[in-house]
Protein backbone atom coordinates (compact mmCIF):
# COMPACT_ATOMS: atom_id res chain seq x y z
CA UNK A 1 0.00 0.00 0.00
CA UNK A 2 1.46 3.63 -1.12
CA UNK A 3 2.71 5.58 2.23
CA UNK A 4 0.65 9.33 1.72
CA UNK A 5 1.97 11.78 3.14
CA UNK A 6 1.62 12.93 6.52
CA UNK A 7 -0.59 15.88 6.09
CA UNK A 8 -2.82 14.27 3.49
CA UNK A 9 -3.70 11.37 5.73
CA UNK A 10 -4.31 13.66 8.65
CA UNK A 11 -6.48 15.55 6.50
CA UNK A 12 -8.48 12.81 5.46
CA UNK A 13 -8.81 11.51 8.61
CA UNK A 14 -9.75 14.66 10.04
CA UNK A 15 -12.61 14.52 7.14
CA UNK A 16 -13.68 11.02 7.74
CA UNK A 17 -13.86 11.99 11.89
CA UNK A 18 -16.18 14.98 10.97
CA UNK A 19 -18.35 13.01 9.14
CA UNK A 20 -18.62 10.51 11.84
CA UNK A 21 -19.35 13.17 14.11
CA UNK A 22 -22.49 14.26 12.61
CA UNK A 23 -23.58 11.45 11.83
CA UNK A 24 -23.46 10.14 15.15
CA UNK A 25 -24.42 13.06 17.06
CA UNK A 26 -28.17 13.08 17.14
CA UNK A 27 -29.96 16.05 19.57
CA UNK A 28 -30.14 15.37 23.08
CA UNK A 29 -33.64 14.58 24.15
CA UNK A 30 -35.27 16.28 27.28
CA UNK A 31 -35.59 14.73 30.70
CA UNK A 32 -39.04 15.55 30.03
CA UNK A 33 -41.22 16.32 26.98
CA UNK A 34 -44.83 16.36 26.06
CA UNK A 35 -47.19 15.72 22.90
CA UNK A 36 -50.75 17.83 22.87
CA UNK A 37 -53.49 16.22 20.67
CA UNK A 38 -56.47 18.55 19.79
CA UNK A 39 -59.12 15.41 20.29
CA UNK A 40 -62.12 17.82 19.12
CA UNK A 41 -60.07 18.52 15.74
CA UNK A 42 -58.44 14.98 15.75
CA UNK A 43 -55.21 17.21 14.61
CA UNK A 44 -52.08 17.96 17.17
CA UNK A 45 -52.25 20.97 18.79
CA UNK A 46 -49.23 23.75 17.62
CA UNK A 47 -48.57 26.70 19.25
CA UNK A 48 -49.75 25.52 22.79
CA UNK A 49 -47.77 27.31 25.53
CA UNK A 50 -46.33 25.59 28.12
CA UNK A 51 -44.51 26.45 31.07
CA UNK A 52 -42.51 23.34 33.28
CA UNK A 53 -41.95 24.09 37.16
CA UNK A 54 -40.40 22.24 40.11
CA UNK A 55 -43.02 22.13 42.73
CA UNK A 56 -40.90 20.36 45.28
CA UNK A 57 -37.49 18.61 45.37
CA UNK A 58 -39.18 15.82 46.82
CA UNK A 59 -43.13 14.25 47.74
CA UNK A 60 -41.92 14.50 51.56
CA UNK A 61 -41.50 18.32 51.52
CA UNK A 62 -44.33 18.99 48.90
CA UNK A 63 -46.42 20.12 51.38
CA UNK A 64 -43.82 22.92 52.88
CA UNK A 65 -42.34 23.63 49.54
CA UNK A 66 -42.55 27.47 48.97
CA UNK A 67 -43.55 28.37 45.41
CA UNK A 68 -42.90 26.68 42.15
CA UNK A 69 -39.92 27.24 40.29
CA UNK A 70 -40.23 27.69 36.68
CA UNK A 71 -37.64 25.59 35.14
CA UNK A 72 -38.49 26.46 31.09
CA UNK A 73 -41.20 27.14 28.67
CA UNK A 74 -42.07 26.32 25.21
CA UNK A 75 -44.35 26.37 22.33
CA UNK A 76 -45.86 23.02 21.05
CA UNK A 77 -44.29 22.68 17.43
CA UNK A 78 -46.50 21.69 14.39
CA UNK A 79 -47.08 18.25 15.91
CA UNK A 80 -48.33 19.30 18.96
CA UNK A 81 -44.77 18.22 20.94
CA UNK A 82 -42.29 19.67 23.30
CA UNK A 83 -38.90 18.45 22.45
CA UNK A 84 -36.78 21.33 23.43
CA UNK A 85 -37.13 23.71 26.50
CA UNK A 86 -35.91 27.30 26.87
CA UNK A 87 -33.40 26.12 28.98
CA UNK A 88 -31.56 22.76 29.44
CA UNK A 89 -32.22 21.53 32.73
CA UNK A 90 -31.74 17.88 34.87
CA UNK A 91 -34.42 16.26 36.67
CA UNK A 92 -33.71 14.08 40.25
CA UNK A 93 -35.57 10.98 41.97
CA UNK A 94 -38.36 12.28 43.97
CA UNK A 95 -38.53 15.72 42.60
CA UNK A 96 -42.36 16.80 41.68
CA UNK A 97 -43.09 18.90 38.46
CA UNK A 98 -45.82 20.46 37.12
CA UNK A 99 -46.80 21.33 33.06
CA UNK A 100 -48.91 24.02 32.47
CA UNK A 101 -50.57 24.15 29.01
CA UNK A 102 -52.12 27.40 28.26
CA UNK A 103 -55.09 26.48 27.03
CA UNK A 104 -57.01 29.59 26.82
CA UNK A 105 -54.67 31.09 24.45
CA UNK A 106 -54.67 28.24 21.70
CA UNK A 107 -58.51 27.95 22.35
CA UNK A 108 -58.70 31.88 22.01
CA UNK A 109 -61.09 32.14 24.62
CA UNK A 110 -63.70 29.47 23.44
CA UNK A 111 -62.72 26.59 26.27
CA UNK A 112 -63.87 25.87 29.58
CA UNK A 113 -60.37 25.77 31.48
CA UNK A 114 -58.22 28.40 31.12
CA UNK A 115 -55.31 25.99 31.84
CA UNK A 116 -54.54 22.78 32.21
CA UNK A 117 -51.98 21.38 34.69
CA UNK A 118 -50.49 18.29 35.21
CA UNK A 119 -48.15 17.79 38.18
CA UNK A 120 -46.44 14.19 38.36
CA UNK A 121 -43.11 12.61 40.22
CA UNK A 122 -39.76 12.03 38.82
CA UNK A 123 -39.68 8.09 40.35
CA UNK A 124 -36.33 6.71 38.73
CA UNK A 125 -35.91 4.17 40.89
CA UNK A 126 -39.33 3.04 40.52
CA UNK A 127 -39.72 3.59 37.02
CA UNK A 128 -35.82 2.84 35.78
CA UNK A 129 -36.85 5.74 33.44
CA UNK A 130 -34.54 8.93 32.79
CA UNK A 131 -37.06 10.20 30.86
CA UNK A 132 -40.57 11.17 31.42
CA UNK A 133 -43.17 12.01 28.58
CA UNK A 134 -46.73 13.65 29.23
CA UNK A 135 -49.18 13.23 26.54
CA UNK A 136 -52.30 15.41 26.58
CA UNK A 137 -55.72 14.96 24.95
CA UNK A 138 -57.66 17.94 24.64
CA UNK A 139 -60.83 19.27 23.86
CA UNK A 140 -62.23 22.80 24.52
CA UNK A 141 -64.85 21.22 27.28
CA UNK A 142 -62.65 18.23 28.43
CA UNK A 143 -58.95 16.81 28.80
CA UNK A 144 -57.09 13.98 29.89
CA UNK A 145 -53.44 12.86 30.50
CA UNK A 146 -51.13 9.72 31.02
CA UNK A 147 -47.84 8.97 31.84
CA UNK A 148 -46.26 8.08 27.75
CA UNK A 149 -43.17 6.46 26.84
Amino acid sequence: MPQLPNSTATSRLQTIISHLSIASSTPQMPPITCHVLDTASGAPAASVPVTLSLLSPSVAALSSSPEPTQVATASTNADGRITAWSSDFKIENGQVYKLRFETWEYFKGNTFFPYVEVTFVVNMEKDGRDHYHVPVLLAPWSYSTYRGS
